[in-house]
């Protein structure tokens, strides 16, 4: 565990990284906000102990920096002022979403120190930057995708791509909890969003095959829009996978927008010049919205569910959100309403005009390989939520050979006729998963990515006619035949 102190006097620092270097912690401590914002980007602390006085800053000041660089790590307020402003200040760190873990009155007490940084070696710290880094580079991501649709006539508009993290020794970790450690290190951020548009282009060309052929938006940090390369390296990558720039949307929220950098306003610019769409996210919730509006070149509003939830009962939320719809059409810009739950909130947005709509109430996230299944439902009108492709569990050992001896001699003759329909890649696929490899084992022998391996998995089962692992192997002519080894 690391723990950074910020402190403007240094015998103080010393004092604290001596006593957490004894407790078995990695401890630095710096003097001045430069050192303590490089300390941050260089090397992200699990803890920071800050001083609430800090010479030519403060420690509110400093807070509220962490929260603009969305730190999810425990943070330690030192004071030597009364508890009336250590509580104050813990408040002000709760309206941030910061994560006070304790205070300290100064002059510091050291067994009241040592006591602090037991409690916080005692939390168990699941996931850091190296982890997820490491996630990233073995293909343990995955991507789900949620619809945005219009409501009549019944159509998919798009797909809004949101990444999974299914940890090894953890389970599913949220993206609550990653996604801001991963921005906290501007490499982290990089590599991630780098695997996400990585991740959807593939999903999108798998898409294609299946004839569901419409534009994925990605999320893309802030932190991202420092390279004013990025539209350049979006545009190689969308060419080489034969995907029209269109098709991508990179959806921005609103309070990023609002910082408006010459750099950000670069990089968006040039975005938009390529063919990306670019979609305002969350909007309605900042400060500066119709300034992020006219200096950027946005083509979607995306509204924000805060008003969107109460609008049948919210005579205010349905004016704020009529009024969103009519300036986007006036900016000659498409509107999608997030957040839609129920029936009538749908109706009353479609008598508003808005474009599009996403929620629970169309669907849940869903693999990319229950899409085209999910679409058929919606657009004859079933209930096609939480739609998923059974892909027959690729993951488990082949069945035993009495098993799969009854399953062949089942099947009629003519059983493996579709197979000749496979393209090369879902053979070799298929072929791999009858020798009994495992996802992970079939992605790393092809070079390809988890969720390409499923997909290719769920076109062959599609192709095939089969339910099933077992039925599609022997749908494809793969089963070994008797006598075989």
């Amino acid at each position: 565990m690391r723990m950074l102190v910020f402190d403007d006097d240094a015998a103080v620092g010393r004092l604290v990284t001596r006593v957490a270097t004894l407790a078995g912690l990695e401890a630095a401590a710096v003097t001045e906000p430069g050192a303590f914002r490089q300390s941050l980007a260089d090397a992200p602390p699990q803890v920071i102990l800050l001083d609430l006085q800090l010479g030519v800053t403060d420690g509110v000041e400093q807070l509220r920096y962490l929260a603009e660089q969305h730190y999810g790590g425990a943070i330690v307020v030192m004071s030597g002022f009364d508890a009336r402003v250590l509580a104050a200040t813990a408040t002000v760190a709760k309206n941030l979403e910061l994560n006070i873990a304790a205070t300290l009155a100064k002059p510091i007490r050291v067994a009241e120190l040592e006591e602090v940084i037991e409690r916080l070696k005692s939390v168990r710290q699941p996931i850091s930057g190296d982890d997820l880094l490491a996630a990233i580079r073995d293909n343990d991501l995955s991507l789900e995708f949620q619809p945005i649709v219009s409501w009549r006539p019944r159509a998919l508009n798009k797909l809004e791509a949101l990444v999974r993290w299914d940890h090894p020794e953890f389970g599913l970790i949220s993206p609550a909890d990653f996604l801001p450690l991963a921005e906290t290190n501007r490499a982290t951020i990089d590599a991630l969003t780098d695997w996400v548009i990585g991740a959807a282009v593939e999903a999108w060309g798998v898409l294609r095959e299946l004839d569901v052929n419409v534009p994925i938006t990605v999320n893309v940090s802030t932190l991202n829009l420092h390279d004013i390369t990025l539209p350049d390296r979006l545009a190689r990558r969308l060419a080489a996978a034969g995907m029209p720039a269109e098709q991508l949307c990179l959806e921005i929220t609103e309070t990023a927008a609002s910082r408006d950098t010459a750099r950000m306003m670069d990089i968006l610019t040039r975005a938009r010049l390529k063919g990306f769409q670019l979609a305002i996210d969350d909007f309605g919730t900042g400060y500066s919205s119709l300034k992020a509006l006219r200096q950027l070149p946005f083509s979607v509003i995306k509204i924000d569910r805060s008003f969107v939830s109460d609008m049948t009962t919210s005579a205010d939320s349905r004016a704020i959100v009529k009024s969103i719809i009519g300036l986007a059409a006036n900016m000659n810009m498409s509107t999608i309403a997030e957040g839609v739950e129920t029936e009538e909130t749908a109706e009353l947005l479609e008598q508003m005009n808005v474009d599009a709509l996403q929620g629970y109430l169309i669907a849940r996230s869903m693999p990319v390989e229950a899409i085209a299944s999910w679409r058929a439902l919606w657009e004859a009108g079933g209930e096609a939520d939480g739609a998923r492709t059974d892909l027959g569990e690729p993951d488990a050992a082949v069945a035993p050979a009495n098993d799969r001896t009854r399953a062949r001699d089942a099947m009629p003759a003519v059983a493996t006729s579709n197979a000749r329909c496979l393209t090369a890649r879902q053979t070799e696929v298929m072929q791999l998963l009858t020798e009994g490899c495992s996802v992970k084992e079939i992605a790393n022998r092809l070079d390809l990515s988890i969720g390409a391996v499923t997909i290719h998995l769920s076109h062959a089962y599609s192709v095939l006619g089969a339910r099933d692992r077992t039925e599609a192997i022997i749908r494809a002519g793969l089963w070994p035949q008797q006598g075989a080894a």
